[in-house]
């Protein structure tokens, strides 16, 4: 039994499909698919019921990749120590973001290559801090952007960036000719004078829109819900054409939309925000990963 089928067995459970794992894998088909059949001959029972539609684990595959996974994460610690013996400059680190990461990510990124040229560095940009998450307790990933409260117990993180999500309206809006730009902070404005405004929201299926319909909620409306997108830029480029309102952070305002904007504060505490580089709890972090958490932090 080698390392390479225990990673098989464990990719098509992750999947639920053989193509889709060989094509992760990037080996063929019937490569894989011989590769778990000798395993099966070899321990004696079948790992997979390939009756079911998507693929399934047998008795027998569970009790497997509960020890394959163990095994594999033995092995990824392995490595990572004997990195850090060796010399810790040329480890591999993999780092993933969404929209959380685009204020200091690249930033970071630059600097920590300048300091460390020889870094194994993959950098994967996703757009669900949802699917972040997954990844990171998948292996995926090292290090993540997350926006607490995280959804699981089995991650650890460094707080890297608070701040206050605000809402925007055009600046020709009436309520925004009302308002003289202040030097420090920002207006306050009830949301409940907007029932008649549209928003721009973000998609169902991500983290914040569940926050921002119980803001509604308590605000005692439904909002007209005019877009719904996935980032905060797209948001802000309609507002600033003059149509509807959004929530967003001062940080993801393009210099050209800066002007066209205003920014109130609706002093809901369910819009305070912290963002963190996060973690598996049972990982060991390498080195160069532990360097990058410093560094990430000292410039965010």
């Amino acid at each position: 039994m080698s390392l390479k089928q225990i990673e098989c067995v464990v990719m098509v459970a992750k999947l639920k499909s053989f193509t889709k794992a060989a094509n992760r894998l990037k080996i063929t088909q019937p490569s894989l698919s011989q590769s778990i059949n000798i395993l099966e001959k070899h321990i004696g029972v079948p790992l997979f019921d390939r009756s079911t539609n998507p693929i399934s684990l047998t008795h027998a595959g569970e009790i497997y990749i509960s020890k394959a996974n163990a095994m594999i994460e033995l092995y990824n610690g392995l490595n990572v120590q004997m990195q850090d013996v060796t010399g810790f400059g040329s480890g591999k680190l993999r780092l993933g973001f969404s929209q959380t990461g685009y204020h200091f990510i690249p930033d970071a990124l630059s600097q920590f290559y300048k300091k460390f040229p020889n870094a194994d560095i993959k950098v994967s940009q996703v757009s669900s801090t949802l699917r972040l998450e997954k990844m990171l307790l998948d292996g995926e990933l090292d290090i993540a952007t997350l926006i607490l409260p995280l959804n699981s117990s089995e991650l650890n993180y460094k707080i890297i960036k608070q701040s206050r999500v605000l809402l925007a309206l055009p600046i020709t809006h009436p309520l925004s000719q009302k308002i003289k730009k202040r030097a420090i902070g920002y207006p306050t404005i009830a949301l409940n004078e907007l029932k008649k405004e549209r928003f721009i929201l973000p998609k169902e299926t991500q983290r914040s829109r569940p926050i921002f319909d119980k803001i509604f909620k308590s605000a005692g409306f439904e909002p007209i819900v005019f877009c719904e997108t996935e980032t905060f830029d797209i948001a802000n480029s309609i507002v600033a054409s003059g149509i509807g309102a959004c929530f967003t952070l001062p940080q993801f305002i393009k210099e050209d939309k800066i002007d066209k904007l205003m920014l109130f504060d609706v002093e809901d505490p369910l819009l305070e925000r912290t963002a963190v580089l996060a973690y598996k709890k049972d990982k060991r972090l390498s080195r160069i990963a532990n360097e990058f958490l410093l560094m990430a932090k000292t410039l965010s």
